[in-house]
């Protein structure tokens, strides 16, 4: 399966959407699911194209200032998942962020005091890709604890 990243665009909006849908296990929180919808159609992002449209994506801010990114939300197809999508996303876009000097790449996401398997395997990911943990936060509600994570590009 061949697979293109390219810049996101306002037409993949939907496709995203349906992503986040098919993946209830990280995207049961229904203000979560606002938040990347807005997200989508808002932030800078990438997609991952494959011979059935848009498999993946990936969202992303920055402080031009500061130099440093945070991925906001990125999601790859159930039926995708495990083929190397969601690295692709991410080597695009660290080759970018260093284009433009970017210096760290945080990422938040659901923290281990929070026991809930499927985020085990997103702090894998991040982990094996080169992501350090650097604190838990309370920045969320109460059943859902954050952990950030850095990456030095």
């Amino acid at each position: 399966m061949h697979v293109a990243i390219r810049d996101l665009e306002p037409r993949d909006a939907d496709a995203c959407d349906a992503i986040v849908a098919g993946l209830p296990e990280w995207f049961g929180n229904e203000q979560g699911t606002r938040d990347c919808a807005r997200a989508v159609r808002s932030q800078a992002g990438l997609v991952a194209i494959d011979e059935t449209g848009v498999t993946g994506f990936l969202t992303w801010t920055h402080d031009r200032n500061g130099g440093v990114a945070e991925i906001t939300w990125m999601a790859v197809r159930a039926a995708s998942r495990r083929r190397g999508i969601g690295r692709s996303l991410l080597s695009t876009l660290i080759e970018r962020l260093r284009q433009e000097q970017v210096r760290l790449l945080d990422v938040k996401t659901l923290s281990e005091r929070a026991t809930y398997p499927p985020y085990a395997e997103t702090r894998a990911f991040y982990l094996a890709n080169g992501f350090e943990w650097v604190a838990e936060l309370d920045i969320w509600d109460e059943g859902n604890p954050a952990v950030l994570l850095r990456r030095r590009l």
